[in-house]
């Protein structure tokens, strides 16, 4: 039988690195108490005075001892664990962070650099072995640069191409020292293929799991061995993908970055919500507030959109069945806050069937650049003019004095949480 790898040489072949900074938000906060953050009995939570605050990251210690893990509510731990609660601080994250890519990018050149995420970076080091030496020493000397400068333990996973070392990373590398692992072509039947469940294979969610369960498919060796034409029907050209990733085959190039299309450039914000949101006062309130968010973003860019969606994710399955839904509709092109607001509280009504709400989202898609002011039949153009040069006003005072400067009314709400996150980074304390 053929197989997608009998020719090694139709095969991406190179030494990506992809590495992750073990337990990032905790390790950081453990390290600036003076504790070593592998031991550290810490857990970094937001709005941590609130019972419903969610943890963003526990350190490997309270993840192992007490199950605390991203994702689990104040009210859910007990207190007689003893576990020091801390606040985010976005800014020392970031910060961080950046000084930790500095030594990533001693060991390759910048265009084989690439940061995936605040905590986990890819290297391609196939030009660097004559400066550096063999895949293994090369880990070794960055986890032990990174340690050293800054006190971050980082796991290293290892492969051929990124996915390889996004699979070694997080199904080896993270288990267990020295906090590496190399998964390799030859490998994938005692690597990828064992690999327990579906839904922790990169790429894919529970819901793509529960689609490939329906055509029979239940194991990762059993979407290698799968009609890639099925799949390809099922699924279109992620179906290709899903495939030859079954088989640890991944083409994507770290000098090769995504550009996005103009058209397809959007702006949004989304927040989670600290309680469960059941009126729709509360919610059209801080629907409301984001879409200002976004409204403010556009006009900073001076771009106006043509499509507004929104995201709304439930505390529960609804009466549907769904975790979550989104929704969106075409507008004349406009930056207005009121306009945007007016188009997310419509969507807003028309699709939700008042299910406890947790997650929401707000985003602006199809942008151009602003070049005149559209007037309305049914609105005075001086007024329009005005409205224009309001919300032009308001944000130049909101720069120079804060958010808190100017706020409507109905942030003061209950509903409204605009107020308490303003001066946030990222959506967390600096």
């Amino acid at each position: 039988m053929q197989t997608p790898l009998d020719n090694p040489n139709l095969l991406p072949s190179h030494d990506i690195m992809c590495i992750d900074c073990k337990s990032f938000f905790a390790s950081t906060e453990a390290i600036k108490r003076g504790e070593h953050p592998l031991s550290a009995k810490i857990a970094v939570m937001s709005r941590e005075e609130s019972s419903g605050g969610l943890i963003l990251a526990a350190s490997p210690y309270t993840k192992r001892n007490f199950g605390v893990k991203l994702g689990t509510r104040r009210f859910e731990v007990n207190d007689q664990m003893d576990i020091e609660m801390v606040e985010p601080h976005m800014a020392d994250y970031v910060a961080l962070n950046y000084r930790i890519n500095r030594i990533y990018r001693q060991f390759t050149d910048d265009i084989h650099w690439f940061p995936y995420s605040i905590d986990e970076s890819f290297i391609d080091v196939s030009h660097s072995h004559k400066l550096f030496g063999s895949n293994t020493q090369i880990a070794k000397l960055i986890q032990d640069k990174v340690f050293k400068e800054t006190g971050i333990v980082t796991t290293i996973g290892i492969g051929e191409n990124p996915l390889l070392a996004k699979l070694a990373l997080d199904n080896a590398a993270k288990k267990k020292e020295p906090w590496q692992a190399e998964w390799r072509y030859i490998d994938v039947p005692n690597t990828i293929w064992q690999i327990p469940n579906l839904a922790d294979m990169w790429g894919i969610g529970s819901h793509t799991a529960a689609k490939l369960n329906q055509l029979g498919i239940y194991t990762i060796k059993e979407l290698a061995h799968a009609d890639v034409r099925l799949l390809k029907k099922k699924f279109g050209v992620m179906g290709e993908q899903l495939y030859y990733h079954a088989w640890g085959i991944d083409y994507s190039s770290l000098e090769k970055r995504y550009l996005p299309r103009s058209d397809n450039k959007g702006y949004g914000n989304s927040q989670v919500l600290m309680r469960d949101y059941t009126e729709l006062a509360d919610l059209k309130t801080v629907f409301g507030e984001i879409a200002d968010q976004v409204a403010t973003r556009l006009r900073k860019n001076n771009v106006v959109a043509e499509v507004v969606s929104i995201f709304v994710g439930m505390a529960t399955a609804d009466k549907q069945g769904r975790t979550h839904f989104s929704a969106q509709m075409h507008i004349e092109p406009t930056n207005s806050t009121k306009c945007i607001a007016n188009a997310v509280h419509y969507l807003l009504e028309a699709k939700w069937d008042g299910s406890a709400v947790r997650n929401v989202g707000v985003r602006c898609n199809r942008l151009s650049k602003k070049r005149e002011t559209r007037f309305s039949l049914f609105e005075d153009p001086i007024t329009t003019l005005e409205k224009e040069k309001l919300e032009q006003t308001i944000d130049i005072i909101r720069k120079k004095y804060g958010y808190k400067t100017l706020i409507r009314a109905s942030s003061k709400t209950k509903g409204g949480t605009a107020i308490e996150r303003a001066g946030l980074v990222g959506g967390h304390q600096a």
